[in-house]
Formats: C-alpha cells, sequence, structure tokens
C-alpha cells in the first residue's frame, strides 16, 4: 500500500499549455499549468450547454491529473527506471510528471493527442523519454500496438480523472484497458474525484469485479487514489 507525503512547494515541474481551472479555489499558486479560465470546474449547466457531452474536459488539467502529478512529484520512486503508460492522457500533465520523476519511458494515449503533444512541445528536456500514441479504450488493436512498441506490458499505468458522469458507459472498457496494459508485477494508479454519487457505485463495482489487488488511499475531498495490482500482485488490500 502506499505511503503518501505531501508536496509543499510550488516549485518548477514540468509545465502543460491548459489551465488549472479546477484547483483556483483550493491553492495560491499552480505549479504546473498557465493561469485558470475560471475558478471552479462547471456546473451542470454549463456542461450541458456543451451538449452534455464530454468535450467540456478537454484544454484543461482537472484536480485529480493535478493531483496525481504533485504525488509522482513528491514521490518519484513509485515510477522511477519504469515503464509507464497514461491513458485517457488528455494534456499528459501526469505522464510528463513521471517522466520529469526519472521515469524510464512515458507513453501518452487518448482519442485525441493534441494536447498531449503540445504538453510536450513545451517540455524539450523530456521529449527523448515520452511519446503519444492514439489509444481507445477496449481498442485491442491500439492497444496491442503500443504494448508492442514498448516490449510489453508496462510496469505502472496512470489515469486521472477519467471516471465523471459523462464517461459511465465506458467505465468497463477503462478497466479492462488498465487490466490488459499493467504487468502481472505491475500497479495501476487511478486517480477519481467524486462528482456524482452513482459513479461512484459503478466504479466501486467495476473495481470489484477488477480481478486484482485494489488499494485506496484517500487524497483530500472526494478524492482518492486507487491502487490496482497486477494478476501477480502489487498492491496493498483495502476497499473499493
Amino acid at each position: 500500500m502506499l505511503a503518501l507525503s505531501v508536496a509543499t512547494a510550488c516549485d518548477p515541474r514540468p509545465r502543460v499549455a491548459q489551465p488549472c481551472v479546477s484547483l483556483a479555489r483550493e491553492r495560491s499558486c499552480s505549479p504546473f499549468c498557465a493561469p485558470p479560465a475560471h475558478a471552479g470546474e462547471p456546473d451542470a449547466a454549463a456542461v450541458e450547454s456543451c451538449g452534455g457531452g464530454d468535450d467540456w474536459t478537454h484544454g484543461a488539467v482537472w484536480r485529480g491529473g493535478e493531483l496525481l502529478a504533485e504525488l509522482l512529484h513528491a514521490q518519484p520512486c513509485l515510477v522511477r527506471g519504469r515503464g509507464v503508460l497514461e491513458i485517457g492522457a488528455g494534456t499528459g500533465v501526469a505522464g510528463l510528471a513521471a517522466a520529469a520523476a526519472g521515469a524510464a519511458h512515458v507513453t501518452l494515449t487518448d482519442r485525441d493527442l493534441s494536447a498531449s503533444s503540445a504538453s510536450l512541445s513545451l517540455n524539450p528536456a523530456l521529449q527523448g523519454a515520452v511519446d503519444v500514441r492514439r489509444l481507445a479504450w477496449g481498442d485491442a488493436p491500439s492497444l496491442a500496438a503500443a504494448l508492442s512498441a514498448a516490449g510489453g506490458r508496462f510496469e505502472v499505468v496512470l489515469a486521472a480523472d477519467v471516471v465523471y458522469p459523462q464517461s459511465t458507459a465506458a467505465l468497463p472498457a477503462l478497466l479492462e484497458t488498465v487490466r490488459n496494459a499493467t504487468a502481472p508485477l505491475g500497479r495501476a494508479l487511478l486517480l477519481y474525484v467524486e462528482r456524482d454519487a452513482r459513479v461512484s457505485e459503478a466504479l466501486g463495482a467495476g473495481l470489484r469485479g477488477f480481478g486484482g489487488a485494489c488499494g485506496r488511499v484517500e487524497l483530500g475531498a472526494k478524492a482518492a487514489l486507487f491502487e490496482l495490482g497486477g494478476a501477480g500482485g502489487g498492491a496493498g488490500g483495502g476497499r473499493p
């Protein structure tokens, strides 16, 4: 199980061009991101005005992404020297933090790679250790291509803020991708921020059927890190 520590300084870290919108009310500085476009996450009316889909999540670093990046910055041993995959990377902030923490190689994946590619362009020192690949959850050919390029399953799989009301239908495909991408002795780190109790129930049900060890660490109000072990273990016990 993870023993978490907390980074206390807003010191230099990998940068992304997009704003961190969800932490504007919680911290006085934003170490990874451009200045926030607005304070707080959009409410239900704002989401509905975007058609009710997931387009409103694009172009920003949400709370889970920054929390996971902060964790990797504070505890680089989680990824140092390991092959890392970030799924649903969006801006790639967690994967870039893993690269800065000393990961052997990081693969950023998503359906749309524009935000990840833009972030990578801002971090030339990391470009030799990071690549970007298109990967849709549940899509076996694209996952097989990523695994082939990496030489096998990944020692660490990262996912931050990929479970939210508009993505619930894709939850089985997400967990399938996590399971198939994680090495038998590896681990997946899933950072979840609760926005709807029904989504939390669905996630809990999915994790109970995940097929590997599962641990949970609370990271503040309605934020939790799930540590999922591969078939050979790697995570401590805990409640989903």
